[in-house]
């Protein structure tokens, strides 16, 4: 009879069950305290709610709840498989306990699966005894919702598969026990910190490029679940439990993420226990990842905490280099450190630290002369299905052809205006952001601050983009809600006009404001503010403060907080704020027939306030 291959080895699972049984009681505390224990705090809560509202929505408040406390423990799972990983795989990290362990008569397979399903069972199976617990407590209520339930333990496990897959994966890298929490760290967060750091370094010398993006979110699973994960109430009776496909994405990751531990495992040289790299071809990756990385986290923290010049162009870009560089030395010879393990590496590496000087030199310099076209790249109108213009909180959503080829052509005097651009960047001109839609499904973003000097004449840049900003298509969707509410939608309304009034601090003008029921709201929005916004004399964006700015615009802001009153969700709420001005007829009638406001602009105010306390002082 041939013999069998075991890939699970009982008595090595009970030697390492008994040695580290208090990480699985410790989660399993965790977990009580998280879901039964809390809901029991609430329950109190929940019939004393039920009896104000109802018992449906008191019943869906608890499930909500529920689903809350299983986001949470998805976070929590990742400190506890690390600490799971580093108890099973302990061994691996001193050459006695290595030897000894790899000395029994077991295949390494066996003992890698042995050690990982020792770490990753007890943690599901307290998942799973939190929500037989939290079961038997809604049973004592009189109900039983087991969506609730499902979702938690989905969440909790699929957490634990995550994160523990990720940490034994991490477990084969290094030799060393300390390092193994300091690289799971480093990994989990490598690609948001990179990217954030390589986007705000490069936007202080690459012409329009913005400083935020999240295109590498995605390889930093605590980031993007942040970003993914949530709850959203549904009326009448319910929410929503957004994110479980990214999160089982990465459960599906960290199970592959385990297959490839095993590889390594096998391959792994027991003598390297106690080296900061256990594998030999990663030791050149682990160097120049860390001169890299550190680099661009230096450069980028210096500037942020040490500089506050606008220079922008090559002097910036050369000064970007050269912090870079410091970073780099720092990063490549501290990581020859770890893997020698001395601080006598400065003789014969300077060969490998002259290549990472030659790609970062190459990486500043393609981007400063522009030698993937990045400046210059402006799309073609036709394939342009959306462009967003924003500037000074003033949105355009435009989708007329012709519209969209304006604003290409604006983008296109913007990039010949480079120069000028650059030249103002530390003057107070106006900051424009255009954000392409294309057919094909692909964005483009770009941010550009505009030249103060000549902003008021016709052709500036400045005026252009107001032009496009006060497109009729524009004003009315800023105007026009995502849809013709009625008053349903209105959860808040009100105006805030300013009057003359002097304060103990010298000032002469203050804010004051009504609030608005819903009907008032209503009857102003459709009797002034839409007949108003249709003709185009309310909803304008003004990126000029100007003599005619202060003659023409009153200060007096409507704002509306809009909400749809089946779903209730907050997250999708609208906000819209209207500046009264001398054209808009229809509000300012509205406004002195049913308002005691004083009708009066800017500059008419500023006159009055001098006039009442004998000083030339401007208001705006």
């Amino acid at each position: 009879m041939k013999s069998k291959t075991s890939f699970f080895n009982a008595g090595v699972s009970r030697s390492l069950l008994r040695r580290f049984w208090p990480i699985w009681a410790a989660w399993f505390g965790v977990l009580l305290l998280a879901l039964p224990v809390n809901l029991a705090s609430k329950a109190q809560e929940m019939s004393e709610y039920a009896l104000r509202t109802s018992w449906e929505e008191a019943v869906a408040g608890m499930d909500l709840s529920v689903a809350q406390a299983g986001m949470a423990t998805v976070f929590l799972s990742a400190f506890a498989a690390v600490i799971a990983a580093m108890a099973m795989f302990h061994y691996l990290y001193q050459s006695k306990s290595c030897g000894m362990m790899n000395s029994l008569p077991v295949k390494r397979e066996t003992m890698f699966c042995t050690a990982w399903l020792t770490g990753l069972v007890p943690l599901l199976l307290a998942d799973l005894l939190a929500a037989l617990l939290t079961a038997l407590l809604y049973c004592t209520r009189g109900f039983l919702h087991v969506r609730a339930l499902l979702e938690f333990f989905a969440l909790a496990a699929m957490g634990n598969i995550a994160f523990y897959g990720f940490a034994v994966f991490c477990a084969m890298l290094t030799g060393n026990l300390l390092v193994l929490p300091a690289v799971y760290a480093v990994l989990n967060f490598t690609a948001a910190v990179a990217e954030g750091s390589a986007r705000e370094l490069l936007s202080t010398f690459v012409f329009g490029m913005r400083s935020g993006g999240s295109a590498l979110h995605f390889l930093s699973p605590p980031v993007r679940l942040m970003e993914k994960l949530g709850t959203s109430w549904i009326q009448p009776y319910g929410y929503e439990l957004n994110g479980l496909g990214a999160l089982a994405a990465y459960a599906a990751a960290g199970l592959v993420l385990s297959g490839a531990a095993l590889l390594l495992y096998k391959r792994r040289k027991m003598e390297t226990a106690g080296d900061v790299v256990a594998i030999r071809v990663l030791k050149p990756v682990f160097k120049y990842c860390l001169c890299f990385g550190t680099a661009l986290v230096f450069a980028n923290v210096t500037l942020q905490l040490f500089y506050r010049a606008e220079a922008r162009g090559l002097a910036a870009a050369g000064l970007v280099l050269g912090l870079m560089l410091i970073g780099g030395f720092i990063g490549y010879f501290a990581a020859e450190m770890l893997i020698q393990k001395t601080l006598k590496v400065f003789r014969g590496k300077w060969k490998g630290f002259a290549v990472a000087c030659a790609v970062i030199a190459l990486f500043v310099g393609m981007f400063e002369f522009d030698l993937t076209g990045y400046e210059k790249r402006v799309p073609a109108p036709e394939d342009v299905e959306l462009v967003s213009l924003w500037s000074v909180g003033d949105v355009a959503e435009l989708r007329d052809p012709a519209l969209i080829a304006e604003t290409t052509d604006f983008h296109r005097a913007v990039i010949e205006n480079k120069a000028a651009c650059e030249a103002g960047e530390g003057d107070g001109g106006a900051v424009v952001t255009l954000s392409y839609f294309l057919n094909d499904g692909r964005e483009l973003h770009r941010s550009y601050r505009l030249p103060e000097a000549g902003a008021e004449a016709p052709d500036s840049l400045t005026r252009r983009a107001e032009a496009l900003l006060n497109a009729r298509e524009a004003i009315l969707a800023r105007a026009m809600a995502d849809l013709a509410f009625t008053g349903e939608w209105i959860i808040d309304a009100g105006i805030d006009y300013g009057v003359p009034e002097e304060s103990p601090e010298g000032d002469f003008f203050a804010w004051t404001g009504l609030v608005l029921t819903q009907e008032e709201a209503m009857s102003l929005y459709r009797e002034g503010i839409l007949p108003d916004a249709e003709a185009g004399h309310i909803g304008l964006a003004h990126l000029v403060r100007d003599e005619t700015y202060y003659e023409n615009i009153y200060p007096i802001n409507i704002s509306f907080t809009l909400r749809d009153p089946e779903t209730e969700d907050y997250r999708k709420a609208a906000f819209r704020t209207f500046y009264v001005e001398r054209d808009s007829v229809n509000t300012l009638r509205w406004l002195a027939e049913h308002t005691g406001i004083e009708l009066r602009t800017w500059a008419e105010l500023g006159a009055d306030i001098g006039q009442q306390f004998g000083v030339k002082r401007g208001v705006g």
